[in-house]
């Protein structure tokens, strides 16, 4: 089993990565959370689906009583009326500070569960089991807990680190093709922005031509040592930045535009993930238009995308449902927006008060059938 110790002026806590995570579980909780009582497992209808039998064989061995809390699956679900039906689970439990919620899933259970656990009681023992890539390599990891409201992303929230997490990668195993195209666009990011090794690792143990290429990679071993340096990567920026002030915004390579694909799209026909791997290509674009950085990049970003299947367009809309969704980026003030962009892989830069006709028109560029 592979540690890391995520360190912030909150707390300090493991990251357990293991495929016999199941297996040790039970005595992490028993050293860690001595003073527990009862156990509340949030997870959605999908991976409780899958995962029925083993969720409450791990649960039972914990021997402390336990609920589960399941919501239905979907971004669009990552909102106040699932955390008030988790809070009514909560109170129906008599669930105290010293007691646990487990969020067992991806980024939105993730997000949901730890905004529920960060405001009951004004904060009670959390604990992140993420079973897909995105929740295991970055959502998981350094203390956002949010919500959306009113189709705007991720407004509504605050920071909250865990008390643990707890990662598994073979539950990656059970994800469908874009599931796994979800969580390697959040991937190649931190290839982009901070280690050109993850890039290089993805192109090498990915066979072009096979159908299954994409989840055959993710069974490799060198697959888990790139979930281990993503998670690495993500607690040492967090530590610079626990608060998102400055430096963690770094984070947000493709996202300031991915964000409001999202939102453009409703929350529920484009996945995080792809909505990201499009951003970073307009955000590259961007790059390009300002003279930071060379088409050569572009070339070289789009031949990895091809050999993942990551997205790169888009359906065509009208720009302004995304353009007008940017206000609401935490990055932005009202007279003032902040964009990271590229100088070069591993070159990332903060830019400022980009001109909206560039970014339009970089949007533009990724439209299907644009004219």
């Amino acid at each position: 089993m592979r540690i890391i110790t995520a360190k912030t002026k909150l707390r300090n806590y493991p990251i357990y990565i293991s495929s016999k995570i199941s297996q040790y579980f039970p005595l992490l909780i028993k050293e860690n959370f001595k003073d527990s009582e009862k156990i509340v497992l949030v997870t959605n209808n999908k991976v409780f689906g899958i995962y029925e039998d083993k969720i409450n064989n791990i649960l039972k061995e914990c021997s402390l009583p336990y609920e589960i809390v399941i919501i239905q699956d979907g971004e669009e679900y990552k909102n106040l009326k699932s955390a008030d039906y988790i809070y009514r689970k909560l109170i129906d439990f008599n669930i105290h500070r010293n007691d646990i919620i487990i969020a067992f899933g991806g980024g939105v259970i993730g997000d949901l569960a730890g905004f529920a656990a960060s405001t009951f009681h004004r904060g009670i023992k959390l604990i992140h089991c993420p079973t897909t890539i995105i929740g295991q390599v970055d959502s998981s990891i350094g203390g956002k807990v949010v919500v959306n409201y009113n189709n705007i992303k991720n407004v509504i929230g605050s920071f909250y680190q865990p008390h643990m997490i707890a990662i598994d990668p073979t539950l990656n195993y059970t994800l469908d093709e874009n599931q796994i195209i979800n969580g390697l666009g959040e991937i190649v990011k931190y290839g982009l922005v901070f280690k050109k090794k993850i890039l290089e690792q993805l192109s090498e143990n990915v066979e072009d031509k096979k159908k299954d290429r994409l989840l055959e990679l993710i069974k490799t071993e060198v697959f888990k040592d790139i979930i281990y340096d993503c998670c690495y990567i993500k607690t040492r920026v967090v530590a610079k930045d626990e608060f998102d002030l400055d430096y963690r915004n770094i984070l947000n390579f493709g996202h300031t535009i991915g964000h409001c694909i999202e939102s453009a799209f409703n929350l529920s026909e484009i996945n995080h993930g792809m909505a990201i791997s499009i951003g970073m290509i307009i955000e590259i674009d961007i790059s390009i238009s300002l003279g930071l950085v060379s088409e050569d990049i572009k070339s070289v970003v789009l031949e990895l995308y091809k050999k993942l299947k990551l997205p790169y367009r888009i359906p065509k809309i009208d720009v302004e449902k995304i353009t007008g969704a940017l206000k609401y980026d935490k990055k932005f003030k009202t007279a003032q927006n902040k964009f990271v962009l590229l100088k070069g892989i591993n070159k990332p830069v903060f830019y400022y008060n980009i001109e909206k006709s560039v970014i339009v028109d970089n949007i533009k560029k990724s439209m299907y059938n644009y004219l």
